[in-house]
């Protein structure tokens, strides 16, 4: 007999696809059906400690690993999950997202998610892997696929248009009824709408896009250094992630960013300079000074103090420096847009009350 936890791990890979995924990877994996191609073979650990590899193993076959197999999950030297065990893990996660009786719809957001649930889904996880990595970005990689779960559905089943409740008569298949109408009351509320608008205006300042799909930054980064038999610097993994595949670029905005990155390199040729600290400076020059805890470029997981080390502030001082810019005005700005914000939202209230106040008028003229 399987555990209560087991027995939940089987339903969770069987259960049928439903029209909440919204892609064919996404059916896929809610299916318990990876492409076995791309999990050529896996390091699975025993309960006496031994490692011993498998051939390719779904997501399916997963929770019918024998009691004493886990999966070992390897990391890079960023902390980031890599191999094709690292690829059967963001798969695993990606469903147990999906699942509202292990984390439901109904947060306002995953800081809101108890600690006592993120423990319990952290156990569960470990029912099946072995983690190299940080527990801190197993719950990470679950909140990103969390708050991409909750945006699909937005997307395909809320229309703001057709009103509260024909919204929530519109219930996705494979979500639980009341957390999406609770979801559908949140998306409604003053709060989401602030915070929409906030969303609009840091999309607006995006000047790029990634093209590596959704293979993880840290599985493609590792195949291009195993392809090419040696290490690839921040800027090369940059370029690489930020063209198409002949070459050409997303958008006239990529292509301004590498220019200028290309020239400020070959100011520093035959220069005894670190090569790493220079790329860094320049890339956070032409793309902006790093915020909240994050590297961009590198995907999921590494910080500015884990990437920099004890350089952090040499390198953000430096590069702040040259942008012309620093927190001081980074903070303006954003208090400046909070102020804006709240500007609109009182001239909304007077707008609304100058209505109710016409409509009034002509009710009692119409009565008389």
């Amino acid at each position: 007999m399987f555990s209560p936890n087991v027995q939940f791990l089987h339903h969770l890979m069987i259960q049928i696809p439903t029209k909440a995924c919204a892609s064919n990877e996404a059916l896929n994996l809610v299916a318990g059906v990876c492409n076995p191609s791309l999990f050529t073979s896996f390091v699975v650990v025993t309960s006496a400690g031994k490692r011993v590899r498998r051939g390719p193993t779904t997501l399916k076959e997963l929770y019918s690993l024998p009691p004493n197999e886990k999966i070992l999950v390897s990391s890079n030297e960023l902390g980031q999950p890599i191999g094709p065990e690292g690829q059967l893990l963001a798969g695993f996660l990606g469903m147990l997202a999906r699942c509202g009786q292990r984390v439901g719809l109904h947060y306002e957001n995953w800081h809101k998610v108890p600690k006592i649930l993120k423990e319990e889904l952290l156990k569960f996880v470990e029912l099946r892997f072995i983690l190299e990595i940080s527990r801190e970005f197993v719950l990470k990689s679950l909140g990103k696929k969390w708050r991409d779960y909750k945006h699909d559905l937005k997307k395909r089943y809320f229309k703001r248009e057709v009103g509260p409740q024909a919204n929530k008569d519109n219930h996705p298949d494979g979500t639980i009824r009341w957390q999406w109408e609770e979801l559908v009351d949140f998306w409604y509320s003053r709060k989401w709408e602030d915070a929409e608008k906030i969303g609009h205006a840091c999309r607006m300042q995006q000047k790029y896009t990634h093209t590596s799909g959704s293979k993880s930054f840290a599985s493609q980064k590792k195949e291009m250094e195993l392809s090419r038999g040696e290490k690839i610097s921040r800027f090369e993994f940059f370029k690489a992630t930020h063209t198409k595949k002949d070459g050409s670029h997303v958008n006239v905005e990529t292509e301004n960013i590498l220019e200028q990155a290309n020239e400020m390199l070959g100011q520093y040729e035959g220069t005894n300079d670190d090569a790493h600290m220079v790329e860094s400076e320049i890339l956070t020059k032409v793309i902006g000074k790093e915020r909240h805890g994050r590297v961009r470029g590198l995907g999921l997981g590494p910080t500015p103090k884990m990437y920099y080390g004890s350089s952090t502030s040499k390198v953000s001082t430096s590069a702040s420096n040259k942008t012309g810019k620093s927190d001081d005005n980074f903070n303006q700005e954003l208090v400046q847009r909070v102020q804006q914000l709240e500007q609109e939202r009182e001239q909304e209230r007077r707008d609304r009350e100058q209505e109710r106040a016409h409509n009034n008028a002509l009710v009692t003229f119409l009565q008389n």
